[in-house]
């Protein structure tokens, strides 16, 4: 889009007059940016015919996008007045967008609205970023404009996965209301124990215990009930079998009492036990590792669009299903490539770190490759297609992570492999002492052998209720996590916790993980006075380059005002002020020019850094070297790691790993690796039997993220390393590696306490009901009281 300074007749879409400055799409002027973006929908879909009868153009009509000149200035307006305040973040996807006129749309729509201070759509994946003012502007507001302009926006997440969160939040705030009326009922039922009753109160709280239960063993405990007979159609016993054996027992047990007008029912510890393992529900629900979730976000993270360059030699943006090896795409300066190819025409500088893991930006000239999820940071490619969507290197890595994701976010409860047996044995032994009564008529207290045979067996089956064992490890871990999130640790795969702190080997990742991933000026500037760093600050603010970017940032003096300046792309930047000529770039650019540097005297080429040269007519002033910094904590991380071997991994060349692995002490070291070669290294090892952790940022450290036992994603991570990550550091300090292993060992200990006590309590009291020892009554006082042990213990996390 330009903008000529010249009088023109009328607008070509909606025919108002135009100013002295109108906007051109070649030939054709418009009087404001709405109404070029508008046109070029329009065109996109062969409406022009009637485009003033369009709904498009009517709904652009009525919001003021269109026929206003001053849209700009009005958006900039807003934007000022939009400054104060708190401010919140909508991630949407929105569909049914036909080209990239589309997305500036909504954005010009959007960014009109008092309230919406940001917005970024992004038209080759469908994604859309808006930060807004709550207080001017609400979230339906922003759903309902973009709705109007035709378009559909929805949430990124599952709305049905938080319907089932608050059905059970709900189903626990029933139990626990209802259990704790029935306790309170219990008291005298409890008294009477001791006393003989003559007011018939006992027997009345004892029938409202059964009408207040009645919604805990109905509603609440449904999704017990469905579980259990879900797994006793495949035959697996889980922990929900005992929960509803032991509360059908003691339903069928009270109701017979009932009956014969005795008033010792236990409706209080069936209602406590539903509600205690409900709970058990609600704390593994906070952390559950979501491979749907994570399988979304990799999908999303795919561009879905790309720039053909067509027979014209005009680019169009098309889907990726329609591009054909062979084809041509066109790639600017900022976009991200789209499939992977050989560069056919032009010149630029691509960012490969997320790729290869390589931290120096790298040339790209007619005859080499480029990878799809690279960013051309500066220039302008066309790029000959070799492999389709489905072939290129990024859509095997998501592919080979989603696979792996499949496999590895089955979590196995600690209790369940313990259950699968302990659930036939409690049977055996109810069954077998209701038939040893019946068989030795054994009674008790003028009870008939039958009536003895099954108050025990129900004495067994309530003492075995797992209320301590369906809570010992969902607590700790409830308190693990907790304090791991205090320490700015977020565990998304609750599977790891059983293997952090039993690590036997621990790979890192080196670009951005063992170093700060950022391309930063080392030395060189000191020796400059304050006046050739004002005049090398005007030279490298007009460049995006990463070197330039790297030097301007580094410089935080003001920028002198330089008469002519010219940039030559991938080599470097000449600028002219007076009768002085000022160059910065490659000792290669400088002789170009006639001017002889001397070669540097340290080992920058062996630290894999780069050396750019500032002159000025043929003087060398300084020689600035850049590099990648290796993050201060790093060394001590690996040697609080002494316990474990420490491998240190990249795609960096050789010499450049060497130099960082030798530094920070690494065991050893993997340079030149791609991502595939990564995740065979990480194969090989567990193939060896060992504990593998691996800690990494990048797109390229995906697939040995998820190959890991335990995958760590740093803060620096991109979406997909986050997105198929156990853990994830919110904190830039890597000593918290070293803090969560010791908690996480603290943790196993404290849920292996626990589990020991539970079925210690189970085993004794098993031991007492089948002798008679234990009556019903004081089998489910027990039972609460295990309970609450195992909850105290779990708070010393």
């Amino acid at each position: 889009m330009s903008v000529e300074q010249s009088i023109s007749s009328e607008c070509t879409l909606c025919q108002s007059p135009l100013l002295a400055s109108s906007y051109r799409d070649g030939e054709l002027p418009f009087c404001c940016a709405g109404c070029q973006a508008v046109y070029q929908i329009l065109a996109s879909q062969e409406a022009l015919v009637n485009p003033q009868e369009h709904p498009l153009f009517q709904q652009a009509l009525r919001s003021g996008l269109i026929a206003n000149p001053a849209l700009l200035e009005q958006i900039r307006q807003n934007k000022e007045e939009a400054q104060e305040g708190n401010s919140e973040k909508l991630h949407l996807e929105i569909q049914d967008m036909w080209c990239p006129s589309c997305a500036q749309v909504i954005c010009l729509t959007l960014l009109k609205e008092a309230g919406i201070r940001r917005c970024a759509v992004d038209y080759t994946t469908d994604l859309a970023s808006i930060e807004y003012a709550p207080c001017s502007i609400s979230k339906e507001k922003i759903l309902r404009l973009i709705t109007q302009l035709g378009y559909r926006p929805a949430f990124l997440h599952d709305p049905r996965q938080q319907a089932v969160s608050r059905t059970l939040s709900l189903r626990m705030v029933i139990a626990a209301f209802f259990s704790m009326n029935i306790m309170m009922f219990a008291y005298p039922i409890y008294a009477s124990y001791f006393y003989d009753d003559t007011d018939g109160y006992p027997t009345l709280f004892a029938w409202l215990s059964l009408l207040g239960s009645l919604p805990v063993l109905t509603y609440s405990a449904w999704p017990i009930w469905r579980r259990f007979y879900t797994g006793a159609r495949v035959g697996l016993w889980g922990m929900e079998s005992l929960v509803v054996l032991g509360v059908a027992a003691a339903t069928g047990l009270s109701i017979y009492e009932l009956w014969r007008g005795s008033p010792y029912v236990y409706f209080d510890s069936m209602t406590v036990i539903i509600v205690f393992v409900l709970l058990g529900k609600m704390i593994e629900s906070k952390a559950k590792f979501s491979a749907k979730d994570s399988l979304l976000h990799l999908t999303r993270a795919l561009p879905r669009r790309g720039r053909k360059r067509l027979k014209s030699g005009q680019g169009q943006f098309v889907p990726l299903k329609e591009i054909q090896i062979g084809d041509c795409l066109i790639v600017l300066s900022g976009e991200k490539i789209v499939l992977d190819g050989l560069v056919e025409e032009g010149e630029g500088i691509c960012d490969e770190s997320l790729m290869t893991g390589e931290s120096l930006p790298v040339s790209k000239r007619p005859g080499l490759s480029v990878l799809a999820g690279t960013v051309l940071q500066q220039g302008h490619l066309v790029v000959k297609v070799t492999a389709t969507a489905e072939e290129t290197a990024l859509f095997h890595i998501i592919e080979m992570v989603e696979h792996d994701i499949g496999h590895k976010s089955h979590y196995v409860r600690a209790v369940d492999p313990i259950v699968k047996w302990f659930v036939p044995f409690v049977l055996a032994l109810a069954v077998g002492v209701c038939a040893y009564c019946l068989a030795f008529d054994v009674s008790d207290q003028g009870q008939t052998s039958l009536q003895t045979g099954i108050i025990r067996a129900v004495s067994v089956l309530l003492i075995s209720c797992p209320c301590a064992i369906g809570i010992a490890a969902p607590l700790a871990e409830s308190q693990l996590l907790n304090a791991l999130a205090k320490l700015g640790i977020i565990v998304r795969n609750r599977g790891s916790l059983a293997f952090l702190g039993k690590e036997t080997t621990v790979v890192c990742d080196k670009t951005g993980t063992i170093t700060e991933g950022k391309y930063t000026v080392l030395n060189g500037l000191e020796t400059l006075s304050f006046e050739e760093k004002r005049l090398l600050k005007s030279l490298v603010s007009c460049s995006n380059h990463p070197v330039s970017a790297a030097i301007d940032r580094s410089l935080l003096c003001p920028a002198m005002s330089i008469e002519k300046k010219e940039e030559v792309i991938g080599r470097g930047i000449k600028g002219e002020q007076g009768l002085s000529v000022y160059l910065l770039g490659s000792a290669t650019f400088l002789e170009q020019q006639g001017i002889t540097i001397l070669p540097c005297s340290d080992n920058a080429q062996a630290e894999a850094q780069t050396v750019v040269f500032f002159a000025r007519d043929n003087k060398c002033l300084a020689a600035i070297r850049l590099g990648d910094r290796i993050r201060p904590e790093a060394k001590q991380l690996v040697q609080t790691l002494s316990d474990a071997k420490v491998l240190l991994v990249s795609g960096d060349a050789s010499q450049a790993v060497e130099q960082v692995a030798r530094t920070c002490g690494f065991h050893a070291w993997h340079a030149g690796c791609h991502p595939l070669q990564k995740r065979d290294l990480i194969d090989k090892l567990k193939k060896n039997d060992e504990i593998v952790a691996m800690i990494g940022d990048g797109i390229n450290d995906a697939p040995a993220l998820t190959a890991s036992h335990i995958g760590i994603a740093v803060m620096s991570a991109t979406d997909i390393s986050i997105q198929v990550s156990d853990l994830l550091l919110t904190t830039d300090r890597l000593q918290a590696i070293s803090t969560l292993r010791k908690m996480a060992k603290k943790g196993q200990s404290i849920i292996k306490q626990n589990l020991f006590w539970a079925f210690f309590y189970n085993c004794v009291g098993l031991a007492l009901a089948l002798s008679g020892a234990l009556t019903p009554l004081f089998a489910a006082f027990a039972m609460v009281a295990s309970s609450l042990i195992v909850l105290f213990n779990a708070k010393r996390i």
